[in-house]
């Protein structure tokens, strides 16, 4: 029971996965893949208007009409763009009363259950995007509709046909989603521990990336906030290595890390990206971000083995949505390395800021 608790309780992977998508060109694939699958649907329950086994009364009729005209509208919003979580929950409940509702209308109860296979289809994708209770909810009305009509094979004279089919759609409906739910999860278990330093625990460069471009997603720019970025390299890390040895090294690269991370707050986000490279990102006022970076100088100094470290900062004002998130990012990197680099030609243990970035 505690594990169904936890399975019941864990969250949704929609954010991972959609950034996930995006990050390597395949959201607009998906969105052709929604609208298609949908459309296929819709079409489907809509020609059973013509067929002797499909629906016969006007109320049926009418029923069907609607799902179908509803799946198509959902399939031409994917089109359009991709929903948000809210949006898709809607999408998600909303199609799986239209499949139900047109399966149902059906008055061969034999082709209401070939059409309860499109279940299938909706459930794994709630498998792959949403939270249990919404699978569980696809599924269960899955189940329903197959047990409808089973019902009605049965109450026809064919109770072993009946039971037969009902037993080979439920297997489908119910493995193909768990199924594609455990891989997603584990999926996302891999994703997480490769977006980890091993040694530090912090982010490595695309767990920073991703956590970068989550701060600039969430920015009310109506405020107008600063996006920062610092580049931070330890100062004689190598003549350390030398001296003292590679496991003083790493002791001293996780004392690094942990200082980092205290000193880090909301609206950040951190990284270890190279051997003594580290990187800082905030979206915050430009008087908080140089106070904020200020104290990572400090801290990084305070830690044993005599260490400083060479930080350069880039900055820039997010005026509107960033829709180029990644070459924003990238382009502020490049800044603040540069600036890092006049920072160590200077001595270290300084702070050096882009020149475009207001002083």
């Amino acid at each position: 029971m505690h594990s169904i608790g936890l399975w019941w309780r864990q969250p949704d992977h929609y954010d991972w996965l959609t950034s996930y998508l995006r990050g390597r060109g395949l959201l607009r694939f998906m969105r052709w893949l929604m609208f298609l699958v949908l459309l296929t649907i819709a079409a489907a329950i809509a020609l059973a208007l013509a067929s002797p086994a499909g629906p016969q009364t006007p109320a049926q009729r009418i029923v069907t009409y609607v799902a179908s005209a509803a799946l198509a509208a959902i399939a031409v919003s994917y089109l359009y763009r991709w929903p948000t979580r809210v949006r898709s929950q809607v999408f998600s409940i909303a199609g799986n009363a239209c499949i139900a509702a047109g399966v149902l209308a059906e008055t061969d109860p034999r082709t209401a259950m070939i059409g309860a296979v499109a279940f299938v289809g909706l459930a794994g994708y709630v498998a792959f995007f949403h939270t249990a209770p919404f699978l569980v909810l696809t599924l269960g009305t899955g189940v329903a509709v197959a047990a409808v009509s089973a019902a009605r094979i049965a109450i026809a004279g064919d109770t072993a046909m009946a039971v037969a089919k009902l037993l080979i759609l439920c297997g489908g409906i119910l493995a193909v989603p768990f199924c594609g739910q455990v891989i997603v999860h584990w999926l996302s278990v891999d994703s997480l521990k490769s977006s980890t330093d091993t040694l530090t625990g912090l982010p490595n460069r695309r767990g920073f990336f991703r956590s970068a471009q989550a701060l600039l997603r969430h920015a009310d720019y109506r405020s107008r906030p600063y996006f920062t970025i610092a580049m931070i390299d330890l100062d004689g890390f190598k003549r350390l290595n030398d001296t003292l040895g590679h496991p003083t090294g790493d002791r001293v690269l996780v004392a690094v890390a942990d200082s980092i991370r205290l000193v880090s707050a909301g609206n950040t986000a951190i990284a270890r990206v190279g051997g003594e490279e580290f990187l800082f990102a905030q979206l915050s006022t430009l008087d908080e971000a140089r106070a904020s970076i200020e104290e990572l100088r400090k801290a990084i100094a305070a830690v044993p083995w005599d260490v400083t470290a060479s930080l350069g900062m880039a900055s820039t004002v997010v005026r509107a949505p960033a829709l180029k998130s990644l070459e924003l990012i990238e382009w502020l990197i490049a800044r603040a390395d540069t600036a890092m680099y006049a920072a160590k030609r200077s001595g270290g243990n300084q702070i050096r800021y882009a020149e475009d970035v207001p002083q």
